[in-house]
């Protein structure tokens, strides 16, 4: 059996960072709200720009990988932010799996856990009580019409068909609400509807979300959280919930992402010492 062209990437990438002073980790923060004061706050000890990384794909070349330590365990930050993406359909675009090659990266590594990010929207009467402003994804549809497994039948990193049933970790959400109720955050539990963006959804879109089961829309999170399942990472989606008014839409999503970013920080390095323990469990098991 050979190698998939995933493969080969995430391999090269992997040993060249270890080359490069970079620790295994046991959990990655995929950030697609921004890293933050995050990685100060674990002590962040390890960066590394991917540019020049053998097997990095161009879209991920301008990124900076960040490692630290914290509660017995290494970390890895890195903000959800890839460069240009061009969209399936065209041979010379990057593969599919290129938009969520560090999720596979951070599993070749040593991490079990990824937890990801993301600023999203209620869905306007999918939800049967009011939703708190951190959402903790309890399940999701892919609504993207996307996958990153596409023609990935000759990988290593992860069965052909990955379950996705027992993706999102509930124990990691437990601790979550935990830690969040102690330091008087207000979280709740939300079925996410993954879109393809960058559009925002029309009306009518968000209806039929609704009608699907879905509570919340997040884009462009349907790659990543199938790549944690084809490489057996426990997922925790932590969705900061934005109710947009006014004119200006994408300012005001911009303006709530902004005023929630210090409680899903806040959270994020109270939950530090339970990722530790969960992931180190989970290595154990494997």
């Amino acid at each position: 059996m050979t190698n998939s062209p995933l493969d080969e990437a995430v391999y090269a990438a992997s040993k060249e960072l270890r080359g490069r002073g970079a620790p295994d980790p046991e959990v990655l923060f995929f950030m697609g709200t921004g890293l933050g004061l995050l990685p100060a706050s674990l002590a962040a000890t390890w960066s590394l720009s991917l540019e020049g990384i053998s097997g990095v794909p161009a879209a991920w070349r301008g990124a900076t990988l960040v490692a630290g330590e914290a509660a017995g365990a290494t970390f890895w930050f890195l903000e959800d932010s890839p460069g240009e993406l061009s969209r399936s359909g065209n041979p010379r675009d990057e593969p599919a799996w290129a938009r969520s090659f560090p999720v596979w990266l951070a599993a070749c590594s040593g991490a079990t856990i990824c937890v990801y990010t993301s600023a999203g929207r209620r869905l306007a009467g999918a939800a049967k009580s009011p939703l708190a402003p951190l959402a903790l994804g309890k399940d999701h549809i892919n609504l993207s019409g996307e996958t990153p497994l596409l023609a990935l039948g000759e990988s290593r990193l992860g069965a052909l068909f990955p379950d996705q049933s027992t993706l999102h970790h509930e124990g990691l959400r437990r601790m979550a609400h935990g830690r969040a109720a102690a330091q008087g955050i207000e979280t709740c539990e939300a079925v996410l509807a993954c879109s393809a963006g960058p559009a925002m959804e029309t009306p009518a879109e968000a209806e039929f979300f609704a009608r699907a089961g879905a509570e919340v829309v997040v884009q462009d999170l349907a790659g990543p959280l199938i790549a944690a399942a084809h490489s057996g990472l426990a997922a925790l989606s932590v969705v900061a919930l934005l109710d947009p008014q006014g004119e200006s839409l994408v300012e005001s999503l911009l303006e709530g992402a902004e005023a929630l970013a210090p409680a899903l920080e806040e959270l994020l390095v109270a939950l530090v010492p339970d990722l530790a323990v969960v992931a180190l469990e989970l290595r154990e098991d494997f």
